[in-house]
């Protein structure tokens, strides 16, 4: 169609500011990009030239020039399209395109396709009287010089994002459910008194053995807004990949996530997806190796050992009883000691009285052959992991004093590293797989062993090496926790007050201490929890007695023992 100078020109005029460079409004703000002083600056444009009728104005408030997906720029090239506008007034080119190929096919070819004169006031560019040179060299060179600048902020951007996420600092748009922005501080998370409640709530319903199914209907039953719905009531506008259509309720995949997510303990990590670059906006997963994760943060809402069980329950069968929300006492706890699956939970009637026994799945399934029954009475299990139970937790309130005795005996962490039996033993064989390593080239020398057998050799050797090197580190990660944070377990002990007892089963005292418990013909094995942590602790108090000539506290008389194996008697 060709630009035609007009009488008067329906004029457009387009104001955008974004929140990714330093031309942003608020804090900070360079005031003559912000909207209100474009909008200035093209009125007094106008006024002074009688031809220009405002028709309209298009705004882009926190948009981004490095693409076109902006909802003031669609609104406007739609009018354009539709012929609703003859001139499009901006304050300068960057302020309607940062990305040179398409800023340049918009100013040199769409305009003119549909006879729209452009007018960039600070550039002195007008398309009606721009020669040849202005239009296909400076504008060009011009966009070539802004899509660099928003490269440039780009990385800058990025770079600032890495830096505050590895100082710790939260840089989300939005806090996690349960968690709010400091008011001092917006890189900071603090806990949400009401939604960490509810947060609370579903790790303890998950523990009672509910599904996330059954926490999700049980949070709408009550009224309970989502997460999107809460952020919304508060004031927040907030968005998901996850919203649907409708009201937003609770689901069991927001439940899932919920429970599997570490920030709930104090754990930070940030970094999980990134965009391809400053022009595309589609963002893609980065692998987790990647990810920049912070410990302590900020303050947990659930305890460690609570967020521990759930995720040993989530990965389990914990279905429901027929009829209930929760699942049995031992649901996700109970495995049969040979063949490994779970048990069964069979229930009936006998002269007016409830019977439940657990038999081995794979023989219930399966028949005779595959496995034995395996079978047990709950009465009978019950009692007798109840005073096992009993008993566990007096040892753990006699280790957390061990734990306190430790500081008194000023026994360090390099101290403790270095006299721990089970890490001297573990690197005693390390050495002796290097030694073995070593005399390899010797035995290929004197025709001891072959080639192929140097390389296999080398290679078991090697591969044992690292094995003994993780479990090593495996070690040193159980002592230096002991001596940031103390035993793992103290919290939830705190829950059982002293010379407190359990007078009946209780199936969070069960998912709290209890890893899992494996039936055999004539024995019930229970696997206790923080066991290996337990007798790390003895082990150092035990050898620091030692090295001191004390025996404060008995330390060497505790006996932890992870394995319980006890006998079954008659009338299982």
């Amino acid at each position: 169609m060709g630009i035609k100078e007009l009488d008067s020109y329906r004029t457009g005029m387009y104001l955008r500011l974004s929140s990714g460079d330093d031309d942003r409004d608020g804090k900070g703000k360079v005031d003559s990009n912000s909207i209100t002083n474009q909008k200035l600056l093209i009125e007094d444009f106008i006024k002074t030239r009688p031809e220009f009728k405002l028709a309209d104005m298009f705004v882009d408030d926190g948009f981004t020039g490095s693409n076109f997906e902006r909802p003031g720029y669609q609104h406007m090239m739609k009018a354009v399209e539709q012929g609703r506008l003859d001139c499009i007034i901006v304050k300068d080119l960057s302020r309607i395109a940062r990305e040179h190929i398409g800023g340049d096919e918009l100013i040199l070819k769409t305009f003119d396709k549909y006879g729209v004169r452009f007018i960039a006031i600070t550039d002195n560019f007008d398309s009606l009287t721009a020669d040849h040179g202005e239009k296909h060299i400076i504008i060009p060179m011009k966009n070539l010089i802004n899509d660099n600048y928003c490269h440039d902020i780009s990385i800058k951007v990025r770079s600032s994002q890495q830096v505050k996420r590895a100082n710790g600092e939260f840089v989300g748009a939005f806090a996690p459910y349960g968690y709010t922005k400091a008011d001092d501080n917006k890189n900071q998370l603090i806990s949400d008194e009401y939604a960490a409640g509810i947060v609370q709530d579903i790790f303890a319903k998950k523990l009672a053995g509910m599904s996330a199914s059954a926490i999700a209907n049980d949070l709408n039953t009550n009224g309970v807004l989502s997460p999107m719905a809460y952020k919304k009531k508060t004031g927040q506008k907030y968005s998901t990949s996850f919203q649907g259509t409708g009201d937003p309720k609770w689901s069991a995949q927001t439940i899932g996530r919920i429970l599997k997510d570490e920030v709930y303990v104090g754990v930070l990590a940030q970094g999980k997806r990134t965009r391809i670059n400053h022009k595309v906006m589609r963002e893609v997963m980065v692998p987790k190796c990647d990810w920049i994760i912070i410990e302590n943060s900020h303050v947990p809402i659930v305890s460690r050992a609570d967020f521990d069980a759930v995720q040993i329950l989530m990965n389990r069968d914990t279905k429901a009883i027929a009829g209930q929300k929760e699942s049995y006492i031992y649901g996700g706890l109970l495995y049969c000691g040979d063949c490994g699956t779970s048990m069964v939970r069979r229930s009936y009637t006998y002269r007016g009285k409830q019977i439940v026994n657990y038999i081995c799945s794979n023989y219930n399934r399966n028949g005779k052959g595959n496995c034995t029954r395996h079978a047990i009475r709950e009465e009978v299990l019950s009692e007798i992991i109840l005073g096992q139970l009993q008993s566990y937790i007096d040892n753990m309130r006699d280790c957390e004093k061990l734990v306190e005795h430790l500081d008194e005996l000023n026994v360090n962490y390099d101290e403790a590293v270095a006299h721990d039996k089970e890490i001297a033993g573990l690197k005693a064989e390390i050495t002796k797989y290097a030694v073995l390593k070593s005399s390899l080239y010797n035995d290929l020398q004197d025709e001891i062993i072959t080639k192929e057998q140097f390389v296999r050799y080398r290679e078991i050797y090697t591969v044992k090496e690292a094995e003994l090197e993780e479990a090593v580190k495996k070690q040193e990660k159980i002592i230096h926790g002991i001596y940031n944070s103390g035993l793992a377990i103290a919290d939830e002990l705190a829950k059982f007050r002293e010379n407190f007892k359990i007078e009946e089963m209780d199936r969070i005292a069960l998912v709290t201490f209890v890893d899992r418990i494996l039936i055999y013909e004539d024995t019930v094995e229970i696997i206790f929890k923080y066991s290996n942590e337990m007798e790390k602790v003895a082990g150092i108090v035990q050898t620091a007695n030692e090295l001191t000539g004390q025996d404060a506290l008995g330390a060497g008389a505790i006996a932890i023992d992870g394995n319980c194996v006890l006998e079954l008697k008659g009338g299982v």
